[in-house]
């Protein structure tokens, strides 16, 4: 779950698909200071709060560990989040900062170890939300095997698949800009990337938007916003699949999570 900048309606535009089974809860960070709320049924009640108690945020993610919505501040603070009021909770503080610069900031929960991963350009950290400690993990590269080994990686996004609960097992994907590309971060505390295969979507200057939303019975759905097209994408094979274009209005929507479908 990452930052991306487009129109709010965006995502929203996934409800009217003939492929969505339940319809979920979505809650949006904006410019750091304001989360809205609607259910991806209903693109038309779109909530809009301030964020109080909490300075600027850089993400959110929902913690299927407990059931609560939590957020990153710029200054290393977690807190959570009232996805009803907007009101944050100090939750702990980070002893170990992410240094933050121009790339994507990635929050995104490991459910099976309820772990929160932090990420930025090639830096790698896992972060224990309710202590703040943080263990700074290997650094983002491919496989030696893999064909892009040796490459630089630019990973905009990245999410978890079976983020119900605390499931036996979960895997991490990311979506590499540059090359265009799924990616399996096959060892995530080691920062092994292996490329899944091309999205066939081009990217350009884009900050993609992707998320793997998971049901109760385990049905994951990667979801990837790009270029102003909303598409599915294979896990197995990373091929994108347009599901319709962007349409309403510009905004910068910094970071989104899929909520559990009610």
């Amino acid at each position: 779950m990452t930052a991306f900048r487009t129109a709010v309606f965006a995502t929203l535009t996934l409800a009217t698909s003939a492929s969505i089974a339940a319809a979920f809860p979505v809650i949006g960070l904006v410019d750091g200071t304001k989360l809205i709320r609607f259910d991806s049924e209903s693109p038309s009640d779109v909530a809009m709060m301030d964020v109080t108690g909490a300075g600027t945020l850089v993400g959110i993610d929902y913690r299927p560990g407990n059931g609560t919505l939590v957020g990153v501040t710029s200054d290393s603070k977690i807190v959570t989040l009232d996805p009803m009021t907007g009101a944050a909770t100090a939750l702990s503080t980070m002893n170990t900062p992410l240094p933050m610069g121009d790339t994507p900031v990635i929050v995104d929960f490991n459910p099976m170890a309820d772990r929160l991963r932090l990420m930025t350009g090639t830096t790698n950290h896992r972060v224990n939300v309710e202590t703040g400690e943080v263990t700074v993990d290997g650094s983002l590269a491919y496989a030696d095997t893999d064909m892009h080994a040796g490459e630089a990686p630019m990973i905009a996004a990245a999410a978890y698949t079976n983020a119900w609960g605390k499931p036996d097992a979960t895997a991490m994907y990311d979506i590499d800009t540059k090359i265009g590309a799924l990616i399996r971060q096959t060892s995530p505390n080691d920062g092994t990337l292996a490329a899944v295969g091309k999205l066939g979507v081009e990217l350009d200057d884009t900050t993609p938007a992707f998320d793997i939303q998971t049901t109760e019975d385990g049905t994951n759905t990667a979801w990837l916003v790009a270029g102003g097209i909303i598409h599915t994408v294979d896990l197995d094979t990373g091929a994108a699949t347009v599901v319709g274009p962007l349409d309403g209005v510009d905004g910068d929507l910094t970071d989104v999570t899929a909520m559990p479908a009610m």
